[in-house]
């Protein structure tokens, strides 16, 4: 049992300082557009709506390479190994260049999707352009890091975190304030963080791999893309529903007021912040349960699934208590403005509750792509979407607040949580 315990902790405490600083760092992007004024901010919520969209459809390039790299490393299959490494980094680089290309040609019309005022439909255009120069390497740093966890460095995907963060507040001081370029200079110093990060990540990847031996046993290079294809399909379309699900709640948000979206924009950083805790467990967990499967061992009732149940229950119930106690004073240091007028108990309880639930539905989320299932990981997350958004736009018809879009959210996870738990069997 220790043993386990000591595997959680080594593979998941580099995620969650990787995954903690990235919220951390848009919360800092979000102050330093507040110091310009309310319209910066407001627009770089807009900006981060439309980019994280693309981000997140793309998000099996790690969540659906770790797994696989851990079974093809475990059962000591190395030229497999190394094609699938190479083709990964080649899709990577293609889908960050097509993603650069449609988000350039259609920025506009995505940002008027918000209805903002000219002004910060001016300011949104500018920072989602700069910022999105920076997606090939985006994607590349993250498909890197994915494999490196796979293969047990999960340390690396925390020094590129830091790289990326520190170079990112740095030249966003630089751009966005010094030079006073606002929104822009924050969507470009986000781009040139990412290209640093890029070029780390892949570099300590090729040193990994050149301590690696060529085998002998031949390698289904079809059977392989196929599988990468398989997993990465099913991965796309949960992460199209979900993405597409939290747009619509930050979309929502920002019909009601500038206020409110910015409201909007700041609880759901804080909430990012929050889940990261057992998000760093749920990633873990997937190269710990691929390990555990190629062993020819079983999860169910296994010390690994006890362990892993045992410290979300923990984490869940801290987020809950000190959700609930300190929100308030988050929201007025990060953004300089309390919302009274919007922020009320009612909300602050959702909000809590959010994080509560949302640790299990993050956790079953690693656990199902441990196990390969990803149909199944694919399922919760659409049917769970489409429950929150028909929940959501129900009650939206009649209670027109922050807090109902929060309701919608928290649907959504409890489906996810229920559906996750039953998959596993």
């Amino acid at each position: 049992m220790i043993n386990v315990r000591k595997d959680i902790w080594v593979n998941s405490y580099p995620i969650f300082l990787w995954l903690a600083l990235e919220p951390i760092v848009g919360l800092i992007d979000s102050k330093i557009a507040s110091v310009v004024n309310l319209e910066t901010l407001s627009a770089i919520g807009i900006g981060e709506t439309i980019y994280f969209v693309f981000i997140w459809v793309f998000i099996f390039l790690a969540y659906g390479t770790t797994p696989l790299v851990s079974s093809l490393n475990t059962k000591n299959e190395i030229n497999k190994l190394n094609y699938f490494i190479k083709f990964g980094r080649n899709i990577s680089i293609l889908l960050g260049l097509g993603s650069f290309l449609i988000l350039y040609l259609s920025s506009g019309y995505l940002i008027s999707t918000f209805q903002p005022t000219e002004s910060i439909k001016l300011l949104s255009s500018d920072y989602l352009i700069y910022r999105c120069i920076g997606l090939p390497f985006y994607l590349v740093n993250m498909h890197s890091t994915a494999v490196l966890r796979g293969l047990k460095y999960a340390k690396i995907t925390f020094y590129s975190a830091l790289i990326v963060s520190i170079s990112n507040i740095v030249f966003s001081l630089f751009f966005g304030l010094f030079l006073g370029l606002g929104a822009g200079g924050i969507g470009f110093a986000s781009s040139l963080a990412f290209f640093c990060a890029s070029i780390y990540s892949t570099i300590i990847l090729k040193k990994q791999l050149n301590h690696f031996s060529p085998h002998q046993e031949n390698i289904d290079k079809s059977s392989l893309r196929k599988k990468f294809f398989s997993v990465g399909i099913y991965i796309l379309i949960r992460s199209l529903f979900l993405t597409i699900f939290m747009a619509y709640l930050r979309n929502r948000a920002s019909l009601m007021s500038m206020e409110e979206i910015a409201l909007q924009h700041i609880l759901l950083q804080l909430w990012s912040v929050g889940y990261i805790f057992v998000d760093a467990i749920a990633i873990a967990s997937q190269t710990l349960i691929a390990e555990l499967i190629s062993k020819k061992e079983k999860y169910q009732k296994s010390i690994l699934q006890k362990e892993l149940i045992s410290v979300t229950t923990v984490i869940s119930i801290f987020l809950a208590i000190t959700t609930f106690s300190f929100l308030k004073y988050f929201i007025e240091i990060f953004s300089g403005n309390n919302f009274d007028l919007y922020f009320d108990l009612e909300l602050r309880a959702l909000v809590a509750l959010s994080l509560f639930i949302g640790c299990y539905a993050f956790l079953w989320d690693g656990v199902l792509l441990g196990l390969d299932r990803s149909k199944q990981f694919s399922f919760l997350t659409v049917f769970s979407s489409i429950a929150g958004f028909i929940v959501c736009a129900y009650l939206l018809r009649t209670q027109n607040t922050i807090s109902t879009l929060w309701i919608g959210l928290n649907v959504s996870l409890v489906f996810r949580s229920l559906l996750g738990y039953l998959y596993q069997k």
